[in-house]
């Protein structure tokens, strides 16, 4: 076997890297690591923060086109009822069951479900 050369103590020390410094070192930068983590994802202007309120402005943009579709909805019919008196008459039917002298209007009245006998209907 070959005997390998002998080397310092100050040698071994500095590639072991015992002593202090290093540990320290290490400690700064996981330090700065978390500082930086900790400023750029939770603070006020952090990434989570910016994704929820991003989430929020497009939900609320979404929301305010959806407005402008109901309004511009509800202008025609206003602009309907006030120049075209046939919509006027199918609205006021439609809506209040208004009909003229000659008209009759029929009404299908829903059937109450919890006042129907099960045994009554199954028996006919």
């Amino acid at each position: 076997m070959t005997a390998y050369p002998r080397t310092s103590r100050k040698f071994v020390r500095r590639v072991k890297g015992s002593g202090i410094w290093p540990r320290l070192r290490l400690f700064i930068y996981v330090l700065i690591a978390v500082s930086i983590i900790l400023i750029f994802f939770w603070g006020e202007f952090g990434f989570f923060r910016m994704w929820i309120l991003h989430r929020k402005i497009v939900k609320l943009e979404n929301e305010v086109v959806s407005l402008k579709v109901a309004k511009q909805d509800l202008l025609w019919e206003i602009e309907k009822m006030k120049n075209d008196p046939d919509y006027l008459i199918k609205y006021a039917v439609e809506n209040y069951g208004y009909a003229r002298p000659d008209q009759r209007i029929i009404q299908f009245v829903p059937v109450d479900t919890s006042k129907v006998d099960p045994e009554k209907s199954s028996a006919e």
